[in-house]
């Protein structure tokens, strides 16, 4: 993790250091605790950056609050160093945040090429280009449409802040060896030297890991933990008061869908998808067409009678969603379900055969029989009765106990409630337009009454409103992890509205 330089410059003397080009500087370097006895062993020299996919998480007093996503890859001149990140943390009387995207075009020894780093910290924007040339860097940046060109004079060779922690093992490591590096600080828009001392070598749960500590955050320590093949397995700032933790690539993901999900305060500017314009009256749509750019390719499309989707060229995906097409599947309901146990079943999360939410469904059925009028029963008192929140997610039980949870807590609940009620019923998620913010991530359920009935729990709709774009099925963490090859990366385009009343 390695971007974060005095954001808290006049508050408490350890808080400002930490956040020097911190939110944005400890959100590039990465690693993990545990020292045990250091050596006089070596590690042999790398010959490169370790390549592929990394995630980690980012903590602050042992509380989750942002995530990295690092990708290394070859290209013809060297490396392409490219992350995704977003933290938000606060304590002590302040609270700060950041999403930050990079991307550094690195020679084969890790000396900075080029770079691109689009920023936003506190909520104020900025993207930075620039070329290294000679003895100078040229940079560009463009902070909410104004734009300034700076020069920046070097002596030597630039590194980018993403290579400090692999950077000792291209070398012949020994304990006590100090490298000097000089690192470009994107925040502060400078070149910034650090210090890289080498610790030793120790042994971690069975395995030999380099120890290594910089002065990237001057008053505190900064310490990592790297393996051989110089992936970064923890970075601990001032004895673990803010850790960068290594995670398995489907815990990363998963996390990082529910947390969209929950609408998070570390995730929710970086997961939000901007738009060419605003939408009014949501509620009152009948139909909506949304062009999304970014969409990966390998996440599977979900259509049916309400949602068409269409691929378009680069990568574009076209929605339409048509509330109108009820009318006609309640005339008829003429469709046929299969496997309906499946969608009565209960699981880990579903507790559709729990005494308590049988009884609660009773309580609030009062007798109805008749399926849509119980679904419309069930979402109004689950959306009356449980505050919205953007607490971790809950079991259906805990919802009930508590009276709040965030919206795929709202969701399991109506789940529970509707499948004990012999109503076939699935959880849901993907966008939902909100007023005032965009299109956020969201959970939201539909139930089978003769045809599949969208309908949203948390704000109570029945049907749900046409902003709602599904783009995943089931609430366990694998269903909802192929999100998180999105997050972060659509853009909307509103291609057409239609307004009737509402169905």
């Amino acid at each position: 993790m390695s971007s974060f330089t005095s954001i808290f410059h006049n508050r408490y003397a350890a808080v400002p250091v930490i956040f020097r080009s911190g939110l944005v500087l400890m959100l590039l370097l990465v690693s993990l605790l545990f020292a045990v006895t250091a050596s006089a062993r070596t590690f042999p020299p790398l010959s490169g950056p370790p390549l592929g996919e990394r995630w980690f998480g980012i903590y602050f007093s042992d509380e989750r609050t942002g995530f990295v996503h690092l990708r290394i890859t070859p290209a013809a001149t060297g490396y392409l160093i490219e992350s995704e990140s977003s933290v938000k943390m606060s304590g002590f009387g302040f609270s700060r945040e950041a999403s930050v995207r990079e991307s550094y075009l690195v020679n084969p020894d890790l000396t900075l090429q080029s770079f691109t780093v689009s920023q936003t910290i506190d909520g104020s924007p900025i993207t930075l280009t620039g070329q290294v040339g000679g003895k100078t860097i040229s940079v560009v940046t463009d902070a909410k449409g104004t734009r300034k060109e700076k020069t920046l004079p070097v002596k030597g060779r630039v590194y980018p802040p993403a290579a400090l922690n692999f950077y000792p093992l291209l070398q012949k490591v020994t304990a006590g060896k100090k490298y000097r590096v000089a690192m470009l600080d994107p925040e502060a828009v400078a070149v910034k030297n650090v210090l890289i001392t080498v610790l030793g070598i120790e042994t971690d749960d069975g395995r030999d890991v380099l120890h290594l500590r910089n002065d990237l955050y001057p008053f505190v320590d900064n310490d990592i933990w790297v393996d051989p093949a110089g992936n970064t397995i923890r970075e601990s700032v001032r004895d673990g008061w803010i850790e960068t933790r290594a995670e398995d690539e489907a815990t990363g993901r998963a996390l990082l869908a529910e947390a969209a999900i929950a609408k998070k305060d570390m995730i929710l500017d970086f997961s939000l998808v901007p738009i060419d314009r605003p939408i009014e009256r949501p509620a009152g749509l009948s139909a909506m067409t949304l062009e999304l750019a970014g969409f990966a390719e390998n996440l599977p499309l979900l259509t049916g009678p309400l949602q068409k989707a269409e691929r378009l060229a680069g990568q574009k995906v076209l929605f339409t969603t048509d509330l109108s097409s009820l009318r006609a599947a309640a005339a008829s309901s003429a469709e046929v379900l299969p496997e309906p146990n499946r969608y009565l079943a209960s699981g880990d999360r579903i507790l559709a055969d729990n005494a308590e939410i049988i009884r609660r469904k009773t309580e609030i059925l009062c007798g109805t029989e008749d399926p849509r009028a119980a679904v419309e029963k069930l979402v109004r008192w689950v959306a009356d009765t449980v505050a919205d929140t953007v607490s971790d997610s809950r079991s259906p039980l805990e919802t009930l106990e508590q009276g709040s949870g965030n919206c795929l807590s709202h969701a399991r609940l109506y789940v529970s409630l509707a499948r004990a009620a012999g109503v076939p019923t699935r959880s849901v998620s993907g966008l939902v337009y909100v007023e005032g913010k965009g299109f956020l991530y969201h959970s939201w359920a539909e139930s089978f009454v003769g045809y599949w009935l969208p309908v949203d729990p948390t704000f109570g709709e029945v049907p749900a409103n046409a902003t709602h774009i599904k783009l995943v099925e089931g609430d366990a963490p694998d269903d909802m992890a192929p999100l998180a090859s999105i997050i972060g990366t659509i853009r909307g385009r509103v291609v057409d509205l239609k307004y009737q009343k509402q169905l």
